[in-house]
């Protein structure tokens, strides 16, 4: 994807405004979701300006009509990894024609229920960052780098669990 450099000036702009912040509360960052339970498993939450359907399988007791709560804590994770991948890349001006992040984790499905002692708690979460570029590997490395360090999704679960961060540069894997 081109990054133009509006886009660079927008993210240097909030770094700027960060850095001369004087109060606490002007770095103070809130994310809000209110949650609503609409049927026996689907519920919706608003988020801002936006509806967000949420759902469990039929039989789990749901309708199967959206994503279910743990989908949408992935697709957090992969959300966030990729805002920050695309405010790193302008930065460092790295050009990159595709970008995709896979998240998949881990979990006893008995710790719901406190069977045998089980936590249901993830037990681990694999990020797999995918970028096709003509840009140089070691600036994708940096990038990816920068990017898992200064992501709040990213920061939080490596605090709670086993985290594996995989990079994929033009379809081969590459070591970070």
């Amino acid at each position: 994807m081109d990054q133009t450099m509006n886009f660079r000036g927008i993210v240097e702009d909030m770094i700027r405004k960060l850095e001369e912040a004087t109060e606490p509360g002007q770095t103070l960052g809130t994310s809000r979701a209110d949650v609503r339970l609409v049927g026996q498993q689907y519920q919706e939450a608003k988020v801002g300006k936006f509806t967000l359907g949420c759902d469990e399988p039929v039989p789990v007791g749901g309708t199967d009509k959206a994503a279910t709560p743990l989908e949408f804590f992935m697709s957090a994770i992969g959300f966030c990894e990729n805002v920050m991948f695309t405010r790193h890349a302008a930065l460092l001006d790295l050009q990159f024609d595709s970008l995709e992040t896979s998240v998949r984790g881990h979990w006893d499905r008995r710790g719901q229920y406190g069977i045998g002692g089980a936590e249901p708690s993830f037990k681990d979460v694999t990020v797999e960052t995918k970028v096709a570029t003509k840009d140089s590997v070691e600036k994708v490395v940096e990038v990816t780098r920068r990017t898992h360090k200064g992501c709040p999704m990213h920061a939080t679960i490596v605090k709670a669990m086993k985290v594996t961060d995989k990079l994929f540069v033009n379809g081969k894997e590459t070591p970070l």
